[in-house]
């Protein structure tokens, strides 16, 4: 048997090369994701090994204390303290931030997140280990930098050069004294790195005379933890030591962490692709098994058991896998490249690196391709071993109308069960996320029963939507038509894969214009500010900046806004909410008390502004949560520590802007060590607003890390986020379609293969090519056509479901974006119209003697 099912494969080798196409795909994005998933993982970790092998300790500010933007006491002091403990060789103290290099075009260099000023520290020899100059030294003191080897070269800069650098604040132009190369993991990974003087980076990053970090380096033969243990006793408050081995740990479970999420993200449109591909698979061995029923017949007849039909039947799958899998996983190593330099398009700033292929990949790329195979096949192999030995005088076994009976009543009992759940879930008033999780548990099991209901629904859909191509066409429409219905199994799995697509594009389409409509709404009616002036990245400003424009010819208010980590109610412990609920740490915005209301508006469902200055104001679901009404005394704790209460003035309602909770700069200020804005709100005088632009950018020096955005600016900027996020799930959607059309395509072939005889006899009674070629190029059309509208109808209501189910937890309704729906619609139809060129092509070719000869 086994002899037998090998000359089978190579005897249907061609039947077999579509199927083998869409496995080859779907393995290919399992393979070129984990391909992906190893090489930054392996570039990661990498780059960061060199990153702590000196640091025996370190001493930086705690995460409530970054988060709070608190300033430990991180001096001078304790740094001569530290370099006297016994068993330590030295001590490095630096600080970092955001810095990017301005080229000559003023244009910044790199990316938003990747670009980086930190300190030169010289030792005593007056160089820093941790670069090594190629030209040049380190900066010594204030109007001096250093920078990266690559980005010298990328802006064409040499020592002596004046060079403009933007940290948080205004152009800083400096003297390039340096340049030089470093293990520095940020550097690694393709990032720029600007070097300050000790005094300079403090100011910059920190406060003078401050540190963001201090790294200790053990003496020979002094552990990490004797080191750590002479240490901690120093450390001050929000400040916290831990060893080089915690910290290369961290790091390690850090990158793993970060790299597993990807993955897993993009396994799920990876398994989208295979779910699609198992319909192909599916269709692919029925109709083999339909076309060698008298082969299999005969088998039986000269002794072959089913068990022996069935294991052929697999083997011939799991070959087929096989072989199909390895392509695939050598055509993934080329796509995981592709999707690195897709994410790196959309500024993801993924590292560099030669390709890492790691046997678990190659396992996995297998095992998946042999098991989406056999498990595909299965069925068709379980009927192939039900064909008795008299259907050898027979050339079809058709599947009975008891198995579609079945199925069709199992279809409609999950399609009731989807209906209950999502309408059930519609009509609950309260919603909240767990809703929203339910409505999509519901489309799920709906259109699993759409799925087996298809066969159902394709003969009458495609009779009625048939009959204009009929009239149009003639003979051609209707033979096309007939074609299409003939078997409504094989009709149901070509469609059904299409179908799939559309649902997940059709359900994204609807949340993405719903969204950004909720982003208009938002945007047009929340800002009132004429401009919004902040750093790119949400890179806190200096304070200098606001100045800059307040001075700005034109402006006539102003307001600065900022936000910190606040508790907002009594917690159980210190008021730093260790019980939970309301005594949790919350997000504060804080803005001028004066104009703040003015530039970014609030609307009020209990109270106002009034008492704003000295009180709080609480969106309502805080509000809500908390038991708090207008008047209530509110207990807040600051990041500094210190307690107060506050006057509730007003409810507003939750919108995204402003957050839960806001008070006045005049209430914060005093409770940050370091103050910086977020973004700074600008009115401007009557009739001066389009010139308000271009005085701010004057009077900013012309920044590259400056945006400074209108409100019909605002409301684009957000729009093109969410249609670069739909685009990437388009594309990543994108190789399901593949295989859907491939589906069509491998449907059509096998089909012309099938009715080779019928279309000899067609041709004979003086049907002519081009009638021939339009007949199959219409069947194409009306199979693609009914899988894209019932998967746009199921996707449409999935995705109006869904977004009214989020009106718990957002005030989106749902809109349809009826021109994607018709674009998508005509795409089905073109999509039709290419999967038939080549079998049509080959259909109108074939000589009409030798068709009619064929068994």
């Amino acid at each position: 048997m086994l002899k037998t099912t090998l000359r089978n494969l190579l005897a249907h080798r061609l039947r077999l090369a579509l199927t083998a196409a869409a496995i080859i795909f779907g393995v290919a994005f399992v393979s070129g994701v984990l391909t992906l998933s190893n090489t930054l993982s392996e570039a990661f970790k990498k780059a960061s090994a060199t990153d702590y092998k000196d640091v025996s300790v370190d001493v930086r500010p705690t995460e409530d204390a970054e988060r709070d933007r608190q300033v430990p006491a991180l001096d001078d002091g304790l740094l001569g303290t530290l370099r006297g403990l016994p068993g330590v060789a030295s001590v490095r103290a630096t600080n970092t931030g955001y810095t990017a290099i301005v080229d000559r075009d003023g244009d910044r260099l790199g990316g938003r997140s990747n670009t980086n000023g930190t300190t030169f520290a010289p030792g005593p020899d007056g160089q820093d280990p941790k670069y090594r100059f190629t030209s040049g030294h380190g900066p010594r003191a204030a109007g001096e930098i250093a920078v990266d080897e690559r980005a010298a070269k990328d802006a064409g800069f040499r020592v002596g050069d004046q060079v403009r650098v933007v940290a948080n604040g205004p152009v800083l132009t400096s003297v390039l004294v340096g340049v030089f190369t470093t293990d520095d993991a940020r550097y690694q990974v393709g990032g720029t790195i600007t070097l300050f003087d000790r005094a300079t980076a403090q100011e910059l990053f920190s406060e003078p005379g401050r540190y963001d970090d201090i790294a200790v380096r053990a003496a020979p033969g002094t552990t990490e933890e004797a080191v750590l243990a002479s240490v901690r006793p120093l450390v001050p408050s929000g400040a916290e030591a831990v060893t080089g081995a915690k910290l290369r740990a961290d790091q390690a479970a850090d990158i793993e962490s970060g790299t597993k999420e990807l993955t897993q993200a993009l396994l799920v449109f990876a398994g989208i692709a295979l779910f699609v591909g198992t319909f192909i698979i599916a269709n692919t061995f029925t109709m083999l098994v339909a076309q060698r029923t008298r082969e299999f017949a005969l088998l039986r007849a000269i002794g072959a058991t089913r068990r022996q039909i069935t294991r052929a039947v697999l083997v011939e799958a799991t070959v087929l896998g096989l072989v199909s899998g390895a392509i695939g996983f050598v055509l993934g190593i080329g796509l995981s490249e592709a999707l690195r330099s897709l994410f790196n398009s959309m500024d993801a700033e993924l590292p560099p690196g030669p390709v890492v292929i790691a046997p678990g990949a190659v396992v996995a790329a297998l095992s998946v391709a042999v098991v989406v195979t056999v498990v595909a096949a299965w069925l068709p192999a379980h009927r192939a071993a039900s064909i008795p030995p008299v259907a050898a005088l027979r050339s079809d076994l058709p599947p009975t109308a008891k198995s579609l009976r079945v199925r069709n009543g199992i279809g409609a009992f999950l399609l009731a069960i989807g209906i209950v759940i999502c309408y059930g879930v519609g009509r609950t008033k309260d919603k909240s996320t767990g809703d929203v999780f339910m409505i999509m548990g519901g489309g799920f099991v709906a259109l699993v029963s759409v799925i087996m209901l298809v066969p159902l629904l394709s003969t009458p859909a495609i009779r009625f939507a048939g009959r204009p191509m009929s009239a149009a066409f003639g003979i051609s429409g209707r033979l096309a038509r007939e074609n299409a219905v003939r078997n409504p199994r094989r009709t149901a799995a070509t469609a059904s894969a299409l179908m799939i697509g559309l649902i997940l594009v059709s359900t994204l389409s609807v949340f993405g214009a719903s969204l950004k409509q909720e982003l208009d709404r938002v945007a047009l009616r929340g800002i009132t500010a004429d401009y919004g002036v902040s750093l790119i990245g949400e890179i806190p400003m200096d304070p200098a900046m606001a100045e800059a424009v307040a001075r700005t010819p034109g402006v006539t208010e102003i307001s600065q806004l900022r936000s910190a980590n606040v508790r907002i109610g009594a917690a159980a412990d210190d008021g730093f909410g260790g019980s939970g609920g309301s005594g949790d740490g919350t997000e504060v915005v804080s803005m001028d008390a004066r104009t703040g209301l003015g530039l970014l508006r609030a609307d009020f469902v209990k109270g106002g502004p009034e008492g704003f200055a000295d009180g709080l104001l609480l969106g309502e679901k805080k509000a809500k949560d908390g038991g708090y009404e207008v008047g209530s005394r509110v207990p807040v704790t600051f990041p500094d520590g210190q307690r107060t209460t506050l006057v509730l003035s007003g409810i507003y309602e939750d919108d995204g802007l402003l957050g839960d909770a806001v008070m006045s700069n005049e209430t914060l200020t005093p409770h940050l060590d370091r103050v910086v804005d977020t973004d700074i709100l600008v009115r401007a005088a009557p009739g001066a607003a389009r010139e308000l632009r271009g005085n701010l950018e004057k009077a900013l020096g012309d920044n590259p890390a400056v945006k400074i955005m209108s409100r019909d600016d605002y409301r684009k900027e957000l729009g093109g986020i969410v249609d670069l996020l739909l685009n990437l799930l388009y594309g990543l959607l994108g190789m399901s379609i593949v295989i859907a059309v491939i589906g069509i395509v491998n449907t059509l072939a096998m089909s012309v293969f099938e009715r080779t005889r019928e279309i000899g006899m067609l041709r004979a009674i003086g049907m002519d090519r081009r009638r021939i070629r339009s007949m199959i190029r219409l069947e194409s059309v009306m199979i693609s056509v009914f899988g894209a509208v019932l998967g746009m109808a199921l996707g449409l209501l999935i995705g109006v479901l869904g977004v009214n189910a989020a009106k718990g937890t957002s005030e989106m309704t749902p809109v349809v974006p009826w021109e994607r729906m018709g674009l998508f619609l005509i795409l089905a139809g073109l999509v039709g119209v290419l999967a038939a060129a080549w079998p049509a092509r080959r259909a109108a070719r074939m000589e009409v003697l030798g068709a009619i000869r064929t068994e």
